[in-house]
């Protein structure tokens, strides 16, 4: 995996709330919006596939702590600092495998390359309240269900490669999330932000992953 994109991330989400910090939003009444929609993208680590999955000589099904996440959210504002949203998060890591095919009856050795990959679709129903009416921090929790496709290679005499997921072994887990947002108004409906965020699997007890996030949000 490349890391390289993780320290611009970093510096992008920075900038941009720089930016935001010096935009002054304009004097008014507070906003009557009761929805709003939110992207994220940014980086997760991942607990569970970095360093809790079992792993024999010549099996390859671990992946790097550090990915990537995004996704979106709708919320509904029940009173001026707390809201209700679903929201949708998917999640990636990966990890190049460099591994030796031998072919035919001399074992004549190929070298291969395989990148396999471990991934989250996290559904999310969450309660988030501002620390106060006028305040740029707020925290959620909530309610977590989360369906995860995990490939692996196997090397030997034969070679596998399989994935488990859903759809053919019911890999599909519930739990819980929580996480604090600092954002900022860039003009009347926009805010820019900054979310971290902790998941949290009951079903199997397990801290499965955090994310750090950059937020875009629109409200109308």
């Amino acid at each position: 995996m490349n890391y390289s994109f993780l320290p611009r991330t970093a510096a992008v989400a920075g900038l941009l709330l720089i930016v935001a910090t010096g935009v002054r939003a304009q004097e008014a009444a507070p906003s009557s919006s009761r929805f709003s929609i939110q992207a994220h993208y940014g980086v997760n680590g991942n607990f569970f596939t970095s360093s809790q999955v079992t792993e024999f000589p010549g099996e390859y099904i671990r992946t790097n702590f550090l990915g990537t996440a995004g996704g979106g959210a709708v919320a509904y504002r029940l009173t001026p600092s707390s809201a209700v949203a679903l929201e949708y998060t998917r999640s990636i890591n990966s990890k190049p495998v460099h591994f030796t095919q031998y072919i035919g009856p001399y074992g004549y050795p190929l070298e291969s390359d395989l990148r396999i990959r471990y991934i989250n679709n996290a559904f999310q129903a969450v309660y988030e309240r501002q620390f106060s009416q006028s305040s740029n921090w707020k925290y959620h929790a909530g309610l977590l269900y989360m369906t995860t496709a995990s490939q692996s290679l196997s090397t030997g005499r034969y070679l596998s490669v399989s994935e488990v997921n859903r759809s053919n072994s019911y890999s599909e887990e519930a739990g819980v999330i929580a996480g604090l947002e600092y954002s900022r108004p860039i003009d009347t409906h926009f805010r820019l932000g900054l979310r971290a965020r902790g998941y949290y699997i009951i079903s199997v007890t397990t801290f499965e992953m955090v994310t750090l996030t950059p937020t875009l949000t629109y409200s109308f």
